[in-house]
């Protein structure tokens, strides 16, 4: 782990004072979720992502992405410099565990109009893009932000299946090692992956065709995807994004697809990704409903979430792009059909987004109605996240 560490800061410092490199931090975020644990115990759990960005100038840029992949920071802290008895497995292995926080989740070099071409040649390792997710179009077409909130480890802190590594954001990750072909356009961008998917591990290989599509009022992004080899005729994929701003009375969201299809295997319900949201505005405010049906696979592995239904009705006040603060009430109901105690949860949260100084704040509390917790002052659920970039 030391060595990863001392070796991406020699590469960053490399870079950065490369005299054609520009270095800048484009994203830094921390997210702390407050709740009673098991022994009824309140504790806090953090999660911090870092996007650094290295820049070689018009015709040429490389970048990485650096994370921390413990689930959770506290543990990295205080286990960072503890000394197990390297003879003892049952003391060395946890804390060897809780240390392996830092993490290069991407290194990619990209080549403006390769072999003068209009095309872009980018050469990746680790994940790259993730597909029908909403997030690219700020950045590529420099629209609001639209996707939808009920995604990442905000409203998913204990990840997917119990795992909370792991969280619904798209409908996939490319992820391997490869390269990615696209044609830059003003309101218009297709992409061509083809790269050893390290989802499904080492001598599989994956491609996927991804189009992205942006207007006034209409947003679209569509992927197809095949594995081989795997399974008994491969596996494929594909989903649909779909955003449509009226100018008026709200807009409507929607992401549809099949994050694994295996042709060989039965076809049923519980292979869609299906999200559902309808928003209207009101002037001074909001209220936006959100439906989503868990997929039985997601990033090609089982999600244990087969039938899962989530349902979320959101008002909210204020514009967070215009007024620099939004605050609002909203309700999950969480159904799943597969839990042998609790199908059903309910909770409700009062939240507040701001920004200042340039750091985006999003605190929210959330109060658990249904299941009533062991012990009373576990219906409160805080969270706290801070954002920003340099």
């Amino acid at each position: 782990m030391k060595k990863n560490l001392l070796l991406a800061m020699a590469l960053i410092a490399a870079l950065g004072s490369a005299s054609a490199a520009g270095l800048s931090v484009s994203e830094f975020a921390i997210l702390s979720n407050g709740r009673v644990n098991s022994a009824g115990l309140f504790m806090l759990s953090t999660r911090m992502n870092l996007d650094m960005l290295v820049e070689g100038g018009a015709k040429f840029a490389a970048w990485f992405r650096m994370s921390f992949a413990s689930d959770d920071l506290e543990s990295y802290f205080e286990n960072l410099y503890a000394t197990p008895d390297p003879i003892d497995p049952a003391q060395a292995i946890p804390i060897l565990d809780a240390t392996r926080g830092f993490a290069v989740r991407t290194a990619a070099v990209s080549i403006q109009e390769a072999f003068g071409s209009p095309l872009e040649l980018t050469l990746f390792a680790g994940r790259l893009d993730e597909f029908c997710s909403g997030s690219d179009f700020p950045a590529l077409f420099g629209t609001k932000t639209f996707s939808t909130k009920l995604k990442g480890f905000m409203y998913y802190p204990d990840g997917i299946g119990g795992d909370p590594s792991r969280w619904y954001d798209g409908l996939h990750t490319a992820y391997g090692t490869g390269l990615r072909l696209s044609l830059p356009g003003e309101n218009f961008r297709p992409y061509l992956y083809l790269y050893q998917d390290l989802w499904m591990g080492q001598g599989t290989w994956s491609a996927d065709a991804r189009v992205l599509f942006n207007s006034e009022r209409v947003k679209l992004e569509g992927f197809l995807g095949a594995t081989f080899p795997a399974a008994e005729a491969g596996l494929y994929r594909a989903g649909l994004l779909f955003h449509y701003d009226t100018g008026a009375i709200g807009d409507f969201y929607a992401q549809v697809g099949i994050p694994r299809w295996d042709p060989a295997a039965a076809f049923g319900p519980e292979l869609l990704y299906f999200m559902f949201e309808p928003r209207i505005d009101f002037g001074f405010g909001a209220l936006n409903l959100s439906l989503f049906f868990h997929p039985a696979w997601y990033l090609q592995a089982p999600t244990g979430e087969d039938g899962s239904l989530d349902m979320r009705v959101d008002l909210n006040f204020g514009d967070l792009t215009d007024d620099g603060i939004m605050g609002g009430v909203e309700t999950l109901l969480a159904y799943d059909p597969e839990s042998a105690t609790v199908p059903l949860t309910v909770e409700s949260a009062a939240y507040v987004q701001t920004i200042m100084s340039g750091v985006r704040i999003d605190a929210k509390l959330t109060v658990r109605a249904f299941p009533f917790p062991d012990v009373w002052y576990g219906i409160f659920m805080p969270s706290l996240g801070l954002t920003t970039s340099f």
